[in-house]
C-alpha cells in the first residue's frame, strides 16, 4: 500500500504520495483527486477568468485552475512569462467546456522534481469529465506544444496574453475546428501570438 502525504495550502488539503525516488509520479487517481480540490476550491491561476476564450470549437471556453505553489511562483516573478521555473508541487489544471459551457474534458500539469528533466519534469494528463483518464505521464502530444513556451516552463498564460499562431494550432488539432472567437482574438492581439 502506497503512504501518502496530506498537505494543506489555502485551505485545499492535497494527497501527495510518499515518492520512493523523485522519479516516481502519483498514479493518474492521486492526481485526479488533487484535480478535484482545485476545482471544489475554484482556485484561479492568476490572470486567468472562468470561461474564457478556448482555441476549438470543442472547447469555445477554458477556466484555468493552479494550486498555491504555481500561484506563488507567477506572484514573485511578476507573470507568467517570467517565470523560469515552477517549484515541485506546482499543479496547472485547464477546464475546457463547449458551447453550452458544459465541462468537456481537464487537463492537468503536476512539477515533479527528478521525473522527466528533459521536459522540465512535468506530469501530464488528460481526462475526462468523470476522471476516466484519456493519457497520462509523459504525454508527448502535450509535451511538444508547451515546448513552445520553453522560456516560462511550459505554462502558457491564459489568453489573450499568448496565443497558438493558426499554422500550429492546425499542425496539433487538424482534425478539429478552430474556434471563430479565439480567430478574432488573433486578429485583435497579434502581440500575444507565440513566436
Amino acid at each position: 500500500m502506497r503512504k501518502l502525504f496530506l498537505c494543506s495550502v489555502a485551505g485545499i488539503t492535497l494527497a501527495i504520495p510518499a515518492l520512493a525516488s523523485a522519479a516516481q509520479a502519483p498514479t493518474s487517481a492521486v492526481l485526479w483527486h488533487d484535480v478535484q480540490a482545485l476545482e471544489k476550491s475554484h482556485a484561479l491561476m492568476l490572470d486567468s477568468k472562468p470561461y474564457q476564450l478556448g482555441s476549438r470549437t470543442v472547447d469555445v471556453y477554458t477556466t484555468d485552475l493552479a494550486n498555491a505553489a504555481e500561484n506563488d511562483a507567477v506572484r514573485k516573478a511578476g507573470s507568467i512569462e517570467n517565470v523560469k521555473r515552477y517549484p515541485n508541487g506546482a499543479l496547472v489544471v485547464k477546464e475546457n467546456y463547449d458551447a453550452q459551457k458544459k465541462l468537456t474534458g481537464v487537463t492537468a500539469m503536476l512539477k515533479l522534481d527528478g521525473y522527466d528533466q528533459a521536459d522540465r519534469n512535468w506530469v501530464m494528463a488528460a481526462y475526462k469529465p468523470d476522471g476516466q483518464v484519456v493519457a497520462y505521464g509523459k504525454v508527448q502530444a502535450c509535451i511538444a506544444c508547451h515546448a513552445m513556451v520553453t522560456q516560462q516552463d511550459f505554462v502558457f498564460a491564459p489568453p489573450p496574453a499568448q496565443l497558438l499562431p493558426v499554422a500550429v494550432w492546425k499542425a496539433f488539432f487538424p482534425k478539429q475546428q478552430m474556434s471563430p472567437q479565439y480567430v478574432k482574438l488573433l486578429d485583435q492581439h497579434p502581440e500575444g501570438i507565440v513566436k
